[in-house]
């Protein structure tokens, strides 16, 4: 049941990023105050730095559950993993503000759009997955953890492999590159701890 409402939760949210992506890149395609010629470039400059704006969000979310981890897990494996992705997310954090800055001139709004709230609690499956207090009082916690986690790398890949297809700018396919890489290692060992708790 468990797994079925995170499988949910998680097709939930890819499909809200989806829609909102194109829906709002449309929207700025057919505005009438863009000038001819400059609305695709705006356009793509918007996404660049959306992505930028939602990964962050994303990684924030991450380091919160790795916070958890690390003072509840009972495996020593998934405390240390949970340290170590805390560790690479706040790096992938400060890599993706200087980049905001380094390319755009300005820094990421501390009031990103909420990317995880997108269906605004009508997917009832993508809220359990991301509510924190339900993991914190899991009555097999290192398990939820290891699920939970899992999916939400999972997710970090899909977004990274979307800036890598539509990215403006290389430094920004270079990082998404390297956001893969990252998330796919720990997606790995992630893996290898459910299979040996099973």
């Amino acid at each position: 049941m468990f797994n079925k409402l995170v499988n949910y939760g998680f097709v939930g949210l890819i499909v809200a990023l989806s829609t909102t992506y194109s829906a709002l890149a449309q929207q700025h395609h057919q505005s009438p105050s863009s000038p001819a010629g400059v609305t695709k470039t705006m356009t793509q400059k918007w996404e660049d730095q959306r992505f930028i704006a939602m990964m962050i969000h994303h990684d924030q979310k991450t380091i919160e559950m790795a916070d958890l981890a690390v003072q509840k897990a009972t495996n020593p494996e998934i405390k240390t993993l949970a340290g170590t992705i805390k560790s690479d997310q706040t790096k992938e954090i400060e890599q993706l503000k200087a980049l905001n800055k380094q390319l755009y001139g300005t820094e990421v709004p501390a009031t990103t759009m909420n990317c995880m709230g997108m269906q605004h609690g009508k997917d009832q499956g993508m809220a359990e997955m991301m509510n924190m207090e339900s993991l914190q009082n899991s009555p097999d916690f290192d398990k939820a953890f290891v699920q939970r986690m899992t999916h939400h790398q999972q997710m970090s890949v899909i977004m990274a492999q979307k800036a890598i297809n539509s990215a403006t700018h290389k430094q920004l396919r270079d990082l998404a590159q390297d956001i893969i890489k990252t998330q796919t290692a720990q997606i790995q060992q992630l893996e290898q701890l459910s299979k040996a708790s099973s």
